[in-house]
């Protein structure tokens, strides 16, 4: 047999994050960046980040979160946490003597993002360093990591150029967590900054909930099985936990409404939750008497106990948040919004409507699955695996719930990627064989999520036939030109008024123009979104009663989008596709109460609201 290559030295790859940062950021900025140059997002949160950035520059209040141009006259109350608009604010407002408005906000598209990249990548390759540390792989592992993050489509798709948006803070603060967990048996201070971490995630989104409740549940299970290596951690984690979800709240909660719970975002529900977790993490690590933490059985009794108060409390004080972030919408909105917002599909219902995603959003994440299984077999007795598990297992439920979850679980699969790559690799070097190679390159290849992505592409072309493909090629262009921000240049000109609009043009008319718009695609804006949706669904003679009662003065709309089939083959009971105001609009025929407005050089439609 031949001699196995040496191994990195335990240092090895302490820097390659920066090459992986390097060659992830070349290619973002290659597939995004000139876009991003035009600030043309792609995703409407991006753009409606923006919105509230010039806003809160313009002067509005730190706790007024209010978009006063989503239907107004009151406004829409957004759910995101104004500490990433500061964030994103500053330096715009640095920037803007310098270089103006437009080209400051344009420079730190690429700067925001690709800054929290960098961060994501070193944390990354230090979570992958601790995996592979226990076969002397820690260096390698760090290699292979940098490469794996750096293809790890659709996560690091969220750090490309123009990415405002809070899911790249999601995944730097989930990542920072995952790291401390691992670190704290021997370093128990990391279990602060990990609780510190869990806290900011859940204050940024709600996203962030499933992720403190992982990493709670983690930190529990390391003590119960070992109590003594872990309890000083478990410690710090409950402090870092509680005093940062109590800061958060303080920081980001106006005093007028601390009593107030909601279920999307900081408020008294999130609070209750990060202080009963934090809480019971504090008394499990050192508020117990010795009596009851002497055994397995004991410690879990006490936990059990500990646990099951902490949930009868929170579901006492604030049981509307049981459903989710979501719960609160009505069965319409369910029904005729959230239906067309493609990301909040369960894995489930993709399975039946486009199986060839699946390889696309989950193929990495199901590799790393079976990687950690492999990983764990002989090495079951380790902390670092099982951590690295319940964050994939987290990403996971997530995924399975919403496939926007794609890109937690991608990430989370990372580290158990590189290790079976490097795994992979000694194999193949102690013994050259055919196989062995083949093992190799196997290992490699699976742990890449932009194979998966490319394996997808080549399933749907089978799956769907060419003309079919085709024409959805074309439909898909003619949708995105409706969203062009070249689209929104016509109506600049057109006197400053109040747009009933299909949502998804919302957040460009507000990006781009002195509009206002009744409708965007927020579950918040829930009473502009079914105004607009039920008029589109109606006959035109209902539908004009449906519009003059909202503070509309336009209705815009464009035939390409998605929006208009939809509501012609969802029309209200007893009313006929074809005599759908969307329908209506759509071939031309427009009732009398409306009348056009002339738009050049755009694919959108515009009418004027005769009341």
């Amino acid at each position: 047999m031949r001699d196995a290559a040496k191994p990195f030295s335990p240092g090895a790859g302490r820097w390659v994050w920066v090459a992986g940062w390097l060659l992830a950021a070349a290619m973002l900025i290659a597939g995004f960046g000139g876009s991003a140059l035009n600030q043309d997002f792609g995703d409407p949160d991006n753009a409606m980040r923006l919105v509230t950035v010039r806003d809160f520059l313009a002067g509005q209040n730190w706790f007024d979160s209010t978009q006063y141009r989503l239907n107004p006259p009151e406004g829409t109350v957004m759910h995101w946490a104004r500490w990433i608009d500061a964030a994103i604010g500053a330096p715009i407002a640095f920037l803007t003597p310098l270089l103006g408005m437009p080209a400051s906000e344009t420079t730190v598209a690429f700067l925001w993002p690709l800054a929290l990249l960098a961060m994501f990548l070193w944390l990354t390759v230090e979570v992958c360093g601790e995996i592979g540390a226990r076969e002397g792989l820690k260096g390698e592992a760090r290699i292979a990591g940098a490469l794996v993050a750096a293809l790890a489509l659709p996560a690091i798709g969220k750090f490309a150029p123009g990415s405002f948006d809070h899911h790249n803070v999601e995944l730097f603060l989930s990542m920072a967590a995952m790291l401390g967990l691992i670190r704290m048996g021997a370093s128990p201070s990391a279990g602060g900054w990990a609780g510190a971490a869990l806290g900011a995630a859940m204050a940024t989104a709600a996203e962030g909930v499933p992720i403190v409740a992982a990493g709670a549940l983690i930190a529990g299970l390391l003590w119960l099985v070992q109590p003594k290596v872990y309890r000083p951690g478990l410690m710090w984690l409950g402090a870092g936990l509680t005093l940062s979800t109590a800061g958060s709240f303080v920081i980001l909660v106006p005093p007028d409404s601390w009593a107030t719970p909601v279920c999307d975002a900081m408020s008294a529900s999130f609070l209750g939750f990060g202080l009963a977790a934090g809480g019971v993490a504090l008394i499990l690590g050192g508020g117990l008497p010795p009596v009851l933490t002497q055994t397995l059985m004991r410690r879990g009794l006490a936990a059990v106990v500990l646990g099951s108060i902490s949930v009868g409390m929170l579901w006492t004080l604030f049981p509307e948040c049981a459903g989710g972030g979501y719960a609160a919408l009505g069965t319409d909105m369910e029904t005729y919004w959230l239906a067309q917002i493609s990301e909040t599909r369960s894995l489930a219902a993709l399975a039946g409507d486009d199986p060839a995603l699946i390889l696309s959003l989950a193929g990495s994440a199901f590799a790393g699955v079976v990687a950690a299984g492999v990983y764990l077999r002989r090495r079951w007795r380790h902390a670092e695996g099982w951590i690295a598990l319940g964050f994939l297992l987290a990403g996971w439920a997530m995924l399975s719930w919403q496939i926007r979850g794609a890109f937690f679980a991608t990430a989370f699969a990372i580290p158990f990627g590189a290790w079976a790559a490097v795994r992979a690799r000694q194999v193949w070097v102690a013994d050259r064989s055919t196989f062995k190679l083949a093992g190799f390159v196997l290992a490699t290849s699976v742990a890449a999520a932009a194979v998966w992505n490319t394996a997808a592409e080549q399933l749907q072309a089978r799956l769907t036939p060419a003309v079919t493909l085709a024409s959805y090629v074309e439909r898909k262009g003619s949708a995105e030109a409706c969203l062009q921000p070249e689209a929104f240049a016509a109506l600049r000109e057109i006197p400053e008024g109040i747009m009933l609009n299909h949502f998804t043009l919302g957040t460009g008319v507000l990006q781009w123009t002195q509009h206002a718009v009744m409708a965007a695609p927020y579950h918040r804006d829930a009473d502009g979104v079914m105004a607009m949706i039920t008029a589109m669904r109606s006959e035109p003679s209902v539908a004009q009663g449906i519009v003059t009662e909202t503070a509309a003065d336009y209705v815009l709309v464009c035939s390409a989008l998605p929006e208009t089939d939809f509501y012609a083959r969802h029309p209200v009971d007893g009313v006929a596709p074809e005599d759908t105001l969307a329908a209506r609009l759509e071939s031309g025929d427009m009732p009398e109460w409306l009348a056009p407005v002339a738009l050049t050089g755009t694919p959108l439609r515009l009418y004027r609201i005769i009341r």
